[in-house]
Order: C-alpha cells, then sequence, then structure tokens
C-alpha cells in the first residue's frame, strides 16, 4: 500500500497528474459562453436569455399578454420575439417549445409568390404577408427539457440568417427594418 502511494506521489511530484488537470481547466476558459449552460430549454425562459446573449444579442424576459413568457430580442440587427408555446395555461410553466418571430413592413413589394419561395428554400421556417403588407417570419423549435447551447446556437443563426435573406427582398438596401407591431403603437 505505501508503494502505491509513494507512485502515486512522486507522480505529482513530476507533474505527471497535474499536466491533464491543468489542459482542462485551459479548456474550460477557451469554451464558448454559449456552452456554461447544459441546455436551452422552454421549460426555463432564463436559459433563452442567457444563451441569446451569450451569442452576443440582447435580450430581455417579459410576460406576454396571456402570461406566458415572453423573450424580446435584437438578432442579427432585427427586433425580434422568442414566443413560449405549449405551457401549463395556469402557471404558464413547462412550456415546450418556441417561436421564433419577426413582423415587419417592408419597402420594396413582397408579396404571397416570394413568401412562398421563401419557404421552399428554408425547412423551419414559415412566412405570411397581411393585407397591410406587413411580412412574418416565424421559426419554430421544440425543446423539450433541452437542446444543446450548440443546436440552440444554429437555430439562432439559421433564424438570423433567414432574416437577412427575406431582408435583402423587402428592403432597400441600407434601410433598417421596422417591425409591424412598432409601426402602429
Amino acid at each position: 500500500m505505501k508503494s502505491k502511494i509513494g507512485s502515486f506521489c512522486r507522480l505529482i511530484a513530476t507533474g505527471a497528474l497535474v499536466l491533464p488537470f491543468a489542459a482542462h481547466a485551459a479548456q474550460t476558459v477557451a469554451t464558448p459562453a454559449v456552452a456554461a449552460t447544459t441546455s436551452v430549454s422552454a421549460m426555463q425562459p432564463q436559459s433563452v436569455v442567457a444563451a441569446l446573449k451569450s451569442l452576443g444579442h440582447d435580450a430581455k424576459l417579459v410576460a406576454d399578454s396571456s402570461g406566458d413568457p415572453l423573450v424580446q430580442a435584437d438578432i442579427g440587427g432585427w427586433r425580434t420575439q422568442v414566443v413560449f408555446y405549449d405551457c401549463n395555461e395556469i402557471t404558464h410553466e413547462g412550456c415546450q417549445s418556441l417561436q421564433f418571430n419577426a413582423s415587419f413592413v417592408p419597402d420594396r413589394p413582397f408579396d404571397a409568390q416570394k413568401a412562398a419561395a421563401f419557404v421552399r428554400d428554408n425547412r423551419f421556417g414559415a412566412v405570411s404577408v397581411g393585407d397591410d403588407k406587413s411580412v412574418n417570419m416565424t421559426w419554430d423549435v421544440v425543446t423539450g427539457e433541452g437542446i444543446q447551447p450548440s443546436v440552440f446556437a444554429l437555430v439562432v443563426k439559421s433564424f438570423g440568417l433567414a432574416l437577412d435573406t427575406i431582408g435583402s427582398e423587402a428592403f432597400t438596401p441600407g434601410r433598417a427594418p421596422q417591425l409591424a407591431s412598432a409601426a402602429s403603437r
């Protein structure tokens, strides 16, 4: 037994056991902030806010008109909302899914044909054009008990790229988009 303890102490003294721990510590420091949470889930609205912030986006948790969580976020220069679905009707907790949402009034024609073309090329997105010509884009994500932060980051990136794609069709270059909901205030 003494020889095993002596061998272990010699390994520590030579640094053989310290190096793997130091390498792990260096890895932890270099890991992106989004990995700080183990998962992102509609069940934990603050995890959605934290993940968005760790990706460099502004995000604020509020409640919608029914009392369910709602995140107001700026994603890639677009003012958006993350709507929580399948929540308990009484407690407004235990939500199961998220819907990224952006509505805006374009300054160039954007009709149902352009919306249909977008949907053909973007598997997870949906686009509608209102009677007032406002454009609404949604992107649904089922999270259940949680998805990996890297998967959430990919969702956010894809949503932002999809908004940029629509923006290139709906806006004159250089014009900032305006949310339809903000225009009605």
